[in-house]
């Protein structure tokens, strides 16, 4: 809180002597009239030095307090002792000049400000909250005093009394800007996003250009998912100040979630321009781009932001993605792997730089990333598909059935998963389980797995041996599909 008026010492002087003395003050004794008299030629000579270069000096002072020596209960001589010592931040002399003139005058003016400004310089805020709303009560439309018990509410963390008082000032000044976005900032603190919002529109609507309020107004939207209006208030203040990254990269991730991604990565780079060592950006960025299949300039970026922030094990994750679409796949799974050893529990991650592996026949390598996808995330049907083929490819058919048994279960299964399950039982003469699951299979794509079956019956020794001469198995290749 500053004090407003000490600088024009000589204004508050004039004005408050002649206030005083035109009251035409009663002098019961001729004691009384010499003690004002003599009184009076100390004040008049402290009066003097506004103008001065001694105005608010310590001789000054000392002309007022002579003033009080002789007339104690001079209210103009403390009133202006007070305000000479919050000039020179004396706050507690001043303090106790002004509780001096409010307890020879309850009702000076202005005096419940002071006492509260000087008290909060002191750190004491109690004593200032109780100075304004003793001046609130003789004066309950003060808005001045109203300002000042917010301010003061708000800076002590009181905010459901700051909000209360911030209501008052609204309801009795409407157009009060400052007062709106206090309290639309206090109710967006504590998640009253729709008191906020109506807040925020209504300082909109007197000051259309304020920055902070679209601003905020967007993220209240964007955490009640009305993304039209976020972006649409994103991009309002976006037209106030187009240059600030905060606000571009949020309206980059309102494009990318709306999958508009030449706007997304416009936006970003943008945010990039004014903040480039964002790891944060580079990295949305990149996603963008590999969005937008542009994977080269999405390497690009990504490795960018690895630089900037080595220890993001998502964007080492994206970069390896984007290198195995470029089939860089050597590059692709040092960047799994880096993603991994920064953290390990991202099945994702494990089951990506498995499938790699098993398109490049490392099949030892995919099985134990496959085997650790699973582990992490049981629920994992993909994971558990691609395991099932590794297992097959080392011919281990009893990990190869777990794996695809496993897929079923989980209501995930598809025409790929019941071949190989019927080949497999078939394989451990296993006739019941094979011809169902291969039934299942040509169910699902009927011209594809009698095909598939049809030429492995042209071989001498098949997989298919234990039920090629089977009643059931020779309807599955010559009948219309099971179930019809």
């Amino acid at each position: 809180m500053t004090y407003r008026g000490f600088g024009s010492f000589a204004a508050l002087v004039l004005l408050l002597t002649a206030a005083g003395f035109a009251q035409g003050k009663k002098v019961s004794t001729a004691e009384d009239a010499r003690v004002y008299r003599e009184a009076m030629v100390w004040f008049k000579k402290a009066e003097a030095l506004i103008g001065t270069p001694k105005e608010n000096s310590d001789e000054q002072a000392g002309l007022f307090r002579k003033a009080l020596e002789i007339k104690p209960d001079f209210l103009e001589a403390h009133y202006n002792l007070g305000l000479i010592y919050a000039s020179q931040k004396k706050m507690k002399e001043g303090v106790e000049q002004f509780e001096a003139v409010r307890r020879l005058e309850p009702k000076f003016e202005g005096i419940h400000f002071l006492l509260a400004s000087s008290y909060r310089e002191l750190g004491n805020t109690a004593a200032a909250a109780a100075a304004l709303r003793e001046g609130l009560e003789r004066s309950p439309k003060d808005l001045k005093l109203l300002r000042a018990l917010g301010f003061l509410q708000a800076s002590a963390g009181d905010d459901d009394a700051s909000i209360a008082t911030l209501e008052r000032i609204a309801a009795l000044d409407e157009k009060d800007s400052d007062t709106l976005m206090s309290l639309a900032v206090l109710y967006q603190k504590h998640d009253r996003f729709d008191d906020a919002a109506a807040r925020y529109r209504q300082l909109l609507a007197l000051e259309p250009q304020t920055f902070a309020a679209h601003f905020n107004l967007a993220l209240i939207y964007w955490k009640q998912k009305k993304t039209a209006q976020a972006t649409a208030e994103l991009e309002a203040a976006n037209a106030i100040s187009p240059s600030n990254p905060d606000l571009l990269e949020r309206l980059g991730d309102l494009y990318a979630g709306d999958n508009q991604n030449v706007k997304a990565a416009t936006a970003y780079r943008g945010a990039l321009e004014k903040a480039p060592d964002r790891e944060s950006i580079l990295a949305k960025l990149g996603f963008t781009l590999a969005a937008l299949n542009r994977p080269a300039e999405a390497a690009s970026v990504l490795e960018r932001a690895t630089a900037l922030n080595p220890k993001n094990a998502h964007t080492f994750f994206l970069l390896g993605d984007v290198y195995s679409e470029l089939k860089r796949n050597d590059e692709a799974a040092a960047a799994y792997r880096r993603s991994l050893e920064i953290d390990p529990t991202k099945a994702a991650v494990h089951y990506n730089l498995g499938t790699l592996y098993a398109e490049r026949e490392a099949l030892g390598d995919a099985r134990r990333a496959l085997q650790a996808a699973v582990e992490i995330d049981p629920s994992y049907a993909a994971a558990w598909s691609n395991l099932a083929i590794v297992c097959q490819k080392m011919s281990d058919d009893d990990g190869a059935v777990a794996a695809h048994e496993k897929v079923v279960a989980l209501g995930k299964g598809q025409a790929v998963n019941f071949f190989h399950l019927g080949i497999l039982y078939a394989k451990r003469n296993q006739p019941d389980p094979a011809i169902r699951n291969l039934a299942r299979a040509i169910e699902l794509e009927p011209e594809r797995y009698r095909q598939i079956l049809r030429e492995e019956l042209k071989k001498v020794h098949s997989v298919l041996d234990s039920i090629r001469y089977s009643d059931r198995f020779v309807r599955l290749l010559t009948g219309p599909p099971p179930g019809r």
